[in-house]
C-alpha cells in the first residue's frame, strides 16, 4: 500500500504542473457572478483584468491614431503665437550708439504682436505614411488577437486542470469511504474472531493513509484555484466553485482540416503575416525618400506700439511741429531775400503750438494697446527640393528596411512550420489519448467490480486479507491511471486547439469580443 500511495501521490502531481501553468499577478475586482465561476465567465474576466493581456491590448489606441495622424499630415499645420512687451524709461543701446545720440528723448512704452502661420509639406514619406500606418495598425491587431487567443488557452487549460484537482479530490474521498468501509468490515472479522488483530491495525493504517491523501488533494484543488484566479488577473473569492464536468469526445475533423485550417486563420501566424506586411510597407516608405519635397508657406502677423508717458509724447510732437514752423519762416524769409521766390513760397506756416483738438487726436491715436495692431504684409512662399546626396543614409535605411522584411517573411515561415509540427503532434496524440482513456475506463469497470467481489468474499469468510487489500490498490490504481488519463485527453485537447488555432470542443463558449460574466 506504501507503492500506492507514492504513485497517488505523483498522480496528484501531475495534475498539479497541469494547472500550475504561466500567469501573470492580478488585480481587480473579485468574481461577482455567485459562488459558481463558469468557464465562460473565467475567459471574460481573465480578457478584461490580465496585466498581460492588457499590456498589450493597451497598443491599439496609439496604434489607430498613429494611422490617423498619418492622414493628417497632408493637411497643412497652423501655428498661431503672440504676445506683449514693456520697457521702461532710460537710456537704450543700438551696437556703440545710445538714444541720446539721434536725439531721441527716453520714455516707456507698451508692445504687443501676433502671428498665424500655415505650413505645408508633401514628400514620398507622408505619401505612404498612411500604408505603412495601416499595416502596423493590422499586425498590433493581430498581435493582440494572438495574445487573447492564447490567454483563453491558458485559461482554458488551467481551469480544466481545475476541474481535474477537483474529481482528485472527489476520488480520494471515495478511497477515504473504502478505506473505512474495510476498516470496519475487518474490525467485524476480527472482532467476531475470524480475523487475526494485525488484520484490523493493518486496515487502520491504510484508513489514515486514505485520510493524509485526501488532504493532500483538496490542499491541490485550493492551489489550482488560486493559480486559476492568478491567471484571470482576480483575487480569490472565499467559496468559489468551478462549474463543469469532464466530456470526452472523438475529433471528427482529419488532420489535413485541422492543417488547413491552422494555415488559414492561426492568429499567431496572421499576427507574423501581418508583422510582414508592416516591414514591406516600411521598405516602401523608406525608398520613397528619393522623391522631390515640395514645400509652402503663408504668414499673417500684426504689431502695436503705445507710449507710456502720454507728456512726453505731446512733447515729442509740439517740438516737432515748433521745428517745422520756424523752418517754414525760415524759407518763407530766403524767399522774400530772393529776385526769383522760391517755388511755393511764401505759403502759411500755420500755428507753433499744437491745438487742443491736436493734443486730444494725438492722445487718442496712442491708445492702441494691445489689440488694436497695424497689420503686416502677407509672406507667401512655396519651395521644391530634390535630394540628390546625403552621405548614403538613404540607401543604408533602404538596406536595413529590407532586412529587417527579410526577417520577417523567415519568422513568419518558421511559425508556418512550428504550426505544421504542433497540429501533427497535437492530432497523433489526442488520437492516442482518446484510445488510452477508453482502456483506462473499462480496467475502472474491472477494478470495481473486482473490489465488490474481493469485499464479498472477505465479508463471507472465503478471502485473506491481502486479497482484499488487492482489490483496494487495483481500485485505487485505475481511479489514479483514468485521472491521468483524462487530464492527457484534455491536455492534448487543448494542445491541439493551440495549434490549430480554433476551438474544437463542441460546447466550448462562443469565442465572442463582447462576452462578458453575467450579473
Amino acid at each position: 500500500m506504501q507503492v500506492q500511495r507514492i504513485r497517488w501521490q505523483a498522480s496528484l502531481a501531475a495534475v498539479a504542473v497541469s494547472v500550475a501553468m504561466v500567469g501573470g499577478p492580478g488585480q481587480g475586482s473579485a468574481q461577482e457572478s455567485g459562488s459558481v465561476l463558469t468557464l465562460a465567465e473565467a475567459l471574460a474576466l481573465a480578457v478584461m483584468n490580465n496585466p498581460n493581456y492588457l499590456t498589450q491590448s493597451n497598443d491599439q489606441a496609439p496604434a489607430d491614431w498613429a494611422v490617423a495622424e498619418s492622414y493628417a499630415q497632408f493637411l497643412p499645420q497652423l501655428r498661431v503665437g503672440g504676445g506683449v512687451q514693456y520697457t521702461g524709461p532710460g537710456v537704450q543701446t543700438f551696437g556703440v550708439f545710445t538714444s541720446g545720440d539721434f536725439g531721441a528723448g527716453t520714455t516707456d512704452y507698451l508692445f504687443s504682436d501676433y502671428f498665424a502661420r500655415l505650413d505645408w509639406s508633401l514628400n514620398g514619406q507622408t505619401l505612404f505614411s498612411p500604408r505603412s500606418a495601416k499595416a502596423d495598425q493590422t499586425a498590433t491587431s493581430a498581435r493582440i488577437r494572438a495574445a487573447r487567443f492564447d490567454l483563453e488557452s491558458l485559461v482554458t487549460l488551467q481551469y480544466t486542470g481545475a476541474l481535474l484537482a477537483r474529481e482528485a479530490a472527489d476520488v480520494a474521498q471515495r478511497q477515504l469511504d473504502r478505506a473505512l468501509e474495510n476498516f470496519e468490515i475487518v474490525q467485524a472479522r476480527v472482532d467476531a474472531g475470524a480475523a487475526v488483530s494485525t488484520d484490523g491495525k493493518s486496515a487502520e493504517v491504510e484508513w489514515g493513509r486514505a485520510e493524509v491523501t485526501l488532504l493532500e488533494a483538496e490542499n491541490l484543488f485550493r492551489s489550482s484555484k488560486n493559480q486559476l484566479m492568478e491567471t484571470i488577473g482576480v483575487p480569490m473569492r472565499e467559496g468559489m466553485e468551478l462549474e463543469g464536468d469532464f466530456e470526452v469526445y472523438d475529433l471528427q475533423e482529419s488532420r489535413d482540416e485541422l492543417m488547413a485550417i491552422a494555415m488559414e486563420a492561426h492568429p499567431s501566424l496572421e499576427s507574423f503575416r501581418a508583422a510582414e506586411g508592416a516591414r514591406r510597407a516600411d521598405v516602401r516608405s523608406t525608398k520613397s525618400q528619393y522623391f522631390p519635397t515640395v514645400t509652402a508657406s503663408a504668414q499673417w502677423s500684426g504689431f502695436s506700439r503705445q507710449v507710456g508717458n502720454e507728456n512726453f509724447l505731446l512733447g515729442q510732437v509740439s517740438d516737432g511741429v515748433a521745428g517745422g514752423y520756424n523752418s517754414c519762416q525760415q524759407l518763407n524769409a530766403i524767399s522774400n531775400g530772393l529776385t526769383s521766390p522760391l517755388e511755393g513760397y511764401p505759403r502759411n506756416c500755420g500755428s507753433p503750438e499744437l491745438s487742443a483738438s491736436d493734443q486730444a487726436a494725438i492722445l487718442e491715436s496712442n491708445q492702441v494697446f494691445p489689440f488694436s495692431f497695424t497689420s503686416q504684409p502677407l509672406n507667401v512662399s512655396l519651395r521644391v527640393s530634390l535630394p540628390v546626396f546625403n552621405g548614403l543614409t538613404r540607401q543604408r535605411q533602404v538596406e536595413q528596411a529590407s532586412a529587417f522584411l527579410s526577417d520577417a517573411a523567415h519568422a513568419r515561415r518558421a511559425e508556418e512550420l512550428r504550426l505544421r509540427t504542433a497540429v501533427t503532434q497535437a492530432y497523433d496524440n489526442l488520437k492516442t489519448e482518446y484510445q488510452v482513456l477508453a482502456i483506462e475506463e473499462r480496467n475502472l469497470e474491472v477494478a470495481t467490480e473486482q473490489l465488490e467481489l474481493a469485499q464479498e468474499r472477505y465479508r463471507l469468510g472465503a478471502a485473506a486479507y491481502l486479497e482484499l487489500l488487492d482489490g483496494q490498490s487495483n481500485m485505487a490504481t485505475a481511479e489514479r491511471d483514468y485521472l491521468v488519463a483524462m487530464f492527457e485527453f484534455h491536455q492534448a485537447m487543448a494542445q491541439l486547439e493551440s495549434a490549430t488555432g480554433r476551438r474544437l470542443r463542441p460546447n466550448f463558449p462562443a469565442d465572442d469580443q463582447d462576452r462578458a460574466p453575467q450579473d
